[in-house]
Parts: C-alpha cells; sequence; structure tokens
C-alpha cells in the first residue's frame, strides 16, 4: 500500500504509525522508501542491541524494552523542556534479519512518561510510551510533535465513525468509501 501511494504521487518523509504497525517488517519498508520511520513501540520481546562503554571498553548487551527501561532509563529520566513529558532517549541497534542474515541498523528509542509522577519512584509497567526512529538526530520534541499529528488524525476518524457514521463498513477501495459517505449524507 505504501509503495502504491508513492507511485501515484503521494509526497512523504516521515512513515508515521501506532504500535500496531511497530514492527520490523514496517520498519524495513520504510528504509525500502527512504522514509524515516516513527513508530510507536509496543513492550515485547523485540531484541535491541545497547553499546555502552565502561573503563574504556565496549559492553554490548541485547535487550528488549522492558530490560532497557530497567538498565538505562528508569532512574535516569529528563525533563522535556516546554512539554509536561519526561523522557530518555536511547541510541540503539535493531537487527533487520534479511534472507537469515543478520542487518543491524542504527535507531533511536525515545522513552516517555507524564511529570505528574513522583520521580523517586519506579514508574509502573503501563506509565511509559516507547517510540523508534531510524532518524538518530531527531530530538525527542520533535518525534512527540511528528506523532501528534498522528494522534490527531486518529482522533478525528474515530470521531467521524462514531458522530458521523462513516466508515462503518469494512471496505479496502477509496470508491466504496465514497459510496458509503454519500449514501449516508443522501
Amino acid at each position: 500500500m505504501l509503495r502504491r501511494a508513492l507511485r501515484q504521487g503521494l509526497e512523504a518523509d516521515v512513515l508515521l504509525a501506532d504500535a500496531w504497525f511497530g514492527t520490523k517488517t514496517m520498519i524495513a519498508t520504510a528504509l525500502d522508501l527512504n522514509l524515516t520511520a516513527i513508530l510507536r513501540m509496543k513492550k515485547n520481546a523485540m531484541k535491541y542491541r545497547l553499546r555502552t562503554w565502561n573503563n574504556g571498553s565496549a559492553h554490548t548487551e541485547l535487550l528488549d524494552a522492558n530490560g532497557l527501561y530497567q538498565t538505562s532509563v528508569r532512574k535516569h529520566w529528563q525533563r522535556l523542556s516546554g512539554l509536561p513529558y519526561r523522557c530518555q532517549c536511547l541510541d540503539v541497534e535493531l537487527s533487520l534479519e534479511s534472507d537469515g542474515e543478520e542487518q543491524w541498523i542504527p535507531v533511536r528509542l525515545l522513552f516517555v512518561r507524564g511529570v505528574s509522577q513522583d520521580a523517586d519512584s519506579p514508574a509502573g509497567a503501563k506509565s511509559w510510551a516507547l517510540f523508534l526512529s531510524t532518524d538518530r538526530s531527531l530530538s525527542p520534541a520533535a518525534i512527540l510533535e511528528i506523532d501528534a499529528l498522528r494522534w490527531s488524525i486518529e482522533v478525528y476518524f474515530n470521531e467521524a465513525k462514531q458522530y458521523l457514521g462513516l466508515l462503518w463498513e469494512q471496505t479496502e477501495t477509496f470508491a466504496s468509501h465514497l459510496a458509503s459517505i454519500c449514501a449516508r449524507c443522501g
């Protein structure tokens, strides 16, 4: 669908998606299409390679999101200037295994939580969110600003369905969506 949209002339620099689409396949697709992926990620078993330095020697660990949170984020939250969030960025690597061969790519993980929580108490399992960007130069504020665009679109479509009764049918073509809307408008 992404390839078709780009072939039809849609211009895009970023692939933005919620956690449902936070997969290695989606990340690989974004890279193949020369798009920056900004994805909300699930706190699942997906492993990231974290490199740290201790006394001049490199130490590498493979950790999932919860492991990264426990080792590198939990007690290191930083206030995000001008926004009601605390965050922590980690630059890690993710393997996009291709044809049985590991292909490690650099990604930025952004851990975020609201500031209303007590900074000294450990955050609960559901109190933080995780975002992934394939562009390591993006600041935490930029990642959150771009994701806010996705959220506003999601709210719009949810309200259009709920209050206007639009797009209740499970269809796949633009023509059938248009017919559904026109039928309701009478």
